[in-house]
C-alpha cells in the first residue's frame, strides 16, 4: 500500500516483488497505466514483465509496433489491441491527469473514455496510484465471491459486485484496495499488484 501511495503522490516508486517473486520495478503513472492496460485478459506476471522493459525507455517515444514487440516478448495476449489501446491512452494522457484530480467515482468514470480501459483496469490503475475505495473485480475475486454464494455476470454488475466487496471490506475493518490483496494472496498465495 506504501508503494502505491508513493506511486501516486511522487509519480514514481520501486515495487519490490520479493518474496513472491524475485522481481524490482522502477514504476511511473505512465508505465502503470501501461501495466494495468496489459494485463487485461492476460497474466499479472506478463504485464509486470512487459512493465519491467520500459524502464529507461520515453513510453511516447515508442511506436505502436514497437510497443507489440515488447508486449509479445513478455507474454502479453492481444498485445496488437493492448499496443494501440496504451499508444492511444499516452496520446490522451490528458485525461489521466484530469482524473488524477477527481474522486474515486469520478476519476474512473474519467478513465472509461480510454479504449483498453474497463471497470476493473480503470479501479485497478486508480488502486495502483494510492487509491483505495474502488474494487477491482476479476476472475480471481469472481471465484472467491462464489464460493460464498455470490454470482455475477460481468461487465454489467460490475458495481453490484463491488458493493457487496465493500461490506466485506468493512465487516474486516479494511479499505478496498487492502482486502483485494487479502483475497488475490487467499486465491493466488501471491502479493503482486
Amino acid at each position: 500500500m506504501e508503494e502505491f501511495r508513493k506511486l501516486g503522490e511522487r509519480g514514481k516508486t520501486t515495487f519490490d516483488f520479493r518474496p513472491f517473486l524475485d522481481l524490482k520495478i522502477d514504476a511511473t503513472i505512465e508505465t502503470e497505466l501501461a501495466f494495468c492496460i496489459s494485463t487485461a485478459n492476460s497474466s499479472a506476471l506478463s504485464g509486470l514483465k512487459f512493465q519491467k522493459s520500459l524502464e529507461g525507455l520515453s513510453l511516447n517515444d515508442l511506436s505502436v509496433g514497437e510497443i507489440e514487440e515488447l508486449m509479445r516478448e513478455a507474454g502479453v495476449r492481444f498485445a496488437s489491441r493492448k499496443a494501440k489501446y496504451l499508444k492511444t491512452a499516452l496520446e490522451n494522457f490528458d485525461i489521466v491527469e484530469k482524473a488524477l484530480k477527481l474522486e474515486d467515482f469520478g476519476a474512473r468514470r474519467m478513465l472509461l473514455k480510454l479504449k483498453g480501459l474497463g471497470m476493473k483496469e480503470s479501479s485497478h490503475f486508480l488502486r495502483n496510484v494510492g487509491r483505495r475505495n474502488l474494487a477491482i473485480v476479476d476472475r480471481h475475486i469472481l471465484r472467491w465471491l462464489e464460493r460464498r454464494g455470490y454470482r455475477f455476470k460481468l461487465p454489467r454488475e460490475y458495481v453490484k459486485a463491488e458493493e457487496v466487496l465493500r461490506r466485506i471490506a468493512k465487516e474486516r475493518n479494511l479499505t478496498l484496495a487492502e482486502l483485494d490483496l487479502v483475497l488475490w494472496f487467499e486465491m493466488t498465495e501471491k502479493v503482486l499488484k
